[in-house]
């Protein structure tokens, strides 16, 4: 049965839970998986993962460092897959000691409010204009 399951190699793994979703449907195999986070010492979300799934066929290295050595250390898969960067949306941390992937977590949220009060000012403006327009058509 195992073998009509279609294989994945899922990178940028977090604690899983890409896999849990694919895992739902039992209809896929995992079959290698790499979580590394460049910046800690501590490999926390990889330590999960490996108490949740084991640490077979799961790597907690940089990935550039698998594929510079030997890039037939990741099995053959039909699928890979790729868990989104969580830092600008995790609640782990304050926003003032959030830097997100570039330093930008928080000026991203700077420009939203700006845009929206853009959005306000130019709604407010077309719905002064519209009344303009009807007080002259009266």
């Amino acid at each position: 049965m195992a073998n009509n399951k279609i294989k994945v190699a899922e990178l940028f793994a977090g604690v899983g839970g890409f896999r849990l979703g694919l895992e739902k449907y039992n209809n896929y195999d995992i079959v290698w998986s790499n979580q590394w986070e460049p910046s800690t010492k501590v490999q926390h979300a990889s330590m999960v993962y490996e108490k949740q799934f084991g640490k077979k066929n799961h790597s907690n290295e940089d990935l550039n460092e698998v594929v510079t050595r030997n890039i037939e250390e990741i099995p053959d898969h039909d699928l890979l897959v790729g868990g989104f960067p969580c830092q600008d949306y995790s609640v782990a941390t304050t926003l003032h000691n959030s830097k997100g992937l570039k330093g930008k977590k928080r000026s991203k949220r700077k420009t939203k409010t700006k845009n929206e009060k853009k959005n306000k000012q130019w709604k407010r403006d077309a719905k002064i204009r519209s009344m303009e327009m009807r007080s002259k058509v009266l």
